[in-house]
């Protein structure tokens, strides 16, 4: 299969992980460490870029990268060369140490950026090491608590301030933000992103980095209004438009809402925005019913045959 392009544009953020090949363990303790971050700094500096959040685990780590015009691939390949022929050094090892390609996700700085710096920062509480994020050292959760023992290659502050103008305010309100649950569904999208395991925004954000990245955006015109469309949906489940607008949580509104939603954004020219507008709701809701009817389409034949009917039948597009 053909890998996917790197989608690059200067100012681009990115949830980068790098695991040990076959789950190997890539730190044996705290010299491994100090290297991996010698060479990281090294890497920051040389490729300008800006470290956001990090989360040093046995086996992989994890990091919220900003790039400049210097795509991420240059300090990233740099940094599992160098670090794997120390490493192999150290240890008298010969062959790969890192899982082959590193994972970026692509993310939208305004709506995940603070969710991605939660993910990360409690990584190890997921992992059941400690039940506190401040019992783990080798994660910059630490830092956003008291920014003065932040290490200078890490970028405190720009991150920082979205939590507040103040030191105390933002430090309150990342306390409090850490200490708020992370959703199921969030936890799948920071791992695996949105759009083809390589993005993670809405639609809109998606098209727009597509386009910034010079990638080529390839989306059905079809000029079917989102009325017209949800009568007709509704229609086939058999239930009312009224139904499918309104707050109710029945499994067929509930079903045909994301429906809507998702031959919208797959089929027509209306974004998802508009879509959570029409219907009096939030974009992330939205967002969050369509990954869902995309993970049951994946899942179950049944599904996806009745949805590549209905794309067919309503919107007058043939799936790819």
């Amino acid at each position: 299969m053909t890998r996917k392009t790197r989608i690059h544009y200067p100012g681009a953020f990115y949830h980068v992980m790098l695991r040990g090949n076959a789950k190997q363990t890539i730190f044996h303790g705290k010299d491994d460490i100090k290297r991996f971050e010698e060479i990281l700094s090294q890497g920051l500096g040389k490729y300008n870029l800006r470290l956001y959040a990090y989360c040093w685990m046995k086996n992989h780590v994890h990091m919220a990268l900003q790039v400049s015009d210097i795509p991420l691939a240059k300090m990233m390949q740099s940094l599992s060369q160098r670090y794997t022929g120390w490493f192999n050094h150290q240890y008298d090892r010969i062959g790969h140490l890192f899982q082959g390609r590193y994972k970026a996700i692509l993310v939208d700085r305004d709506g995940y950026l603070l969710e991605l710096i939660r993910y990360i920062h409690l990584n190890p509480v997921r992992a059941e090491l400690v039940t506190d994020p401040i019992e783990y050292s080798e994660s910059s959760h630490g830092a956003y608590l008291d920014p003065e023992k932040s290490s200078r290659w890490l970028s405190i502050d720009p991150a920082f301030k979205l939590f507040g103008q103040t030191q105390e305010a933002a430090q309150a309100k990342y306390l409090y933000f850490m200490g708020q649950p992370l959703e199921k569904e969030h936890l799948e999208l920071l791992r695996k992103g949105s759009a083809e395991g390589r993005i993670l925004g809405d639609d809109d954000f998606v098209q727009k980095a597509l386009k910034q990245a010079g990638a080529t955006v390839v989306k059905p015109v079809s000029d079917i209004g989102l009325d017209t469309l949800t009568v007709l949906v509704a229609e086939k489940y058999n239930i009312s438009p009224q139904d499918i607008i309104s707050k109710s949580r029945g499994r067929s509104a509930v079903e045909a809402r994301a429906v809507i939603a998702l031959l919208a954004v797959e089929g027509t020219r209306h974004t998802l925005k508009d879509v959570a507008r029409y219907m009096e709701r939030e974009t992330s809701t939205m967002s969050k019913l369509v990954n869902k009817l995309r993970d049951k389409k994946a899942k179950f034949s049944v599904l996806r045959e009745k949805i590549k009917r209905l794309t067919e039948e309503i919107v007058g597009v043939r799936p790819a």
